[in-house]
């Protein structure tokens, strides 16, 4: 009996082993790896949806966390440039490094809007070379991105690639059905963003956009901009601004003051912990859809 009972364990214990370990920037990748890895994955993720991912910091315990994964995944298109290279080459894990087998970069997959022309320099403020990095805001997407998590976790256990894919089919309809549903409710108007931050829920809703408030990405607008832009909102009827909590409030109500429209402050990330209505893809959407005039 006790060879019996020392088996099993050691069996299931096996079957735990098993499991691929992977590490994501964001809390919407790692609800996207664990809908297509299902019980094939073990998931946590670096960032708990409150911070800013442009501006986050190679901590010691991300480093540990990376250095123990079979995968990390990440947005990509430069999200994360400012501190995860440094996590991935500090972590001294072969797999997850450049070209190496654990590395799954989600904007691989998909087509990214506002891909800069011409010469790119920091004069021009934080530009993004491959294009605008916020795709995680409209549901399609995120499906565009999941071929890249089937990619990378086919190569880590090709013998479920299969269910993967299976798993992946699902997780593009359940998307697909999300945008379909939602878009019924939303009222096609102008809209704006502090930050390009919300492009990709614009565009996926078929919303008009009038630009942002910042004249340059990550540099907040001169009075000068700010009075133009205002002008233009107000000129134009556009419904509303978003931004996010992160967006300097005093240049915020000041652009309100100025043109009469009204601004909402919502996440742009799912959010993890604490009291929100954004702990999932799903709820995050909705949040925003209600938030639309």
């Amino acid at each position: 009996m006790n060879k019996l009972i020392i088996a099993l364990l050691f069996s299931l214990s096996t079957q735990a082993q098993a499991k691929i370990k992977v590490v994501t920037t964001l809390p919407e990748i790692a609800e996207i790896v664990s809908f297509i890895g299902a019980e094939n994955v073990e998931v946590q993720s670096l960032l708990r949806g409150s911070e800013d991912p442009h501006y986050a910091e190679a901590r010691p315990d991300y480093i540990l966390k990376v250095n123990r994964a079979d995968i990390v995944c990440s947005v990509g298109l430069d999200l994360e440039i400012g501190w995860l290279p440094k996590i991935l080459s500090k972590s001294g894990n072969a797999k997850v490094q450049e070209g190496g087998p654990g590395l799954c970069v989600l904007g691989n997959s998909v087509q990214a809007l506002d891909i800069p022309e011409g010469v790119i320099n920091r004069s021009l403020g934080d530009v993004h070379a491959h294009g605008n990095p916020h795709f995680n805001l409209s549901p399609l997407k995120l499906a565009e991105s999941g071929a890249e998590v089937v990619r990378v976790l086919s190569v880590t256990l090709p013998d479920k690639k299969s269910e993967f894919e299976k798993n992946y089919d699902s997780f593009k309809k359940k998307m697909t059905e999300l945008h379909a549903a939602l878009s019924k409710s939303v009222k096609k108007t102008k809209v704006m963003e502090y930050h390009k931050e919300f492009t990709y829920f614009f565009a996926a809703y078929g919303l008009e956009s009038l630009g942002s408030l910042e004249e340059k990405p990550g540099m907040p607008p001169s009075a000068a901009r700010l009075a133009q832009v205002a002008k233009l909102a107000k000129d134009n009827k556009v419904a509303v601004l978003f931004a996010t909590p992160s967006a300097p409030h005093k240049t915020l109500e000041r652009f309100r003051e100025l043109s009469g429209i009204p601004v909402v402050i919502v996440p742009s990330y799912v959010q993890r912990g604490g009291e929100t209505k954004a702990k999932s893809i799903e709820e995050l959407q909705r949040l925003l859809v209600t938030s639309l005039p």
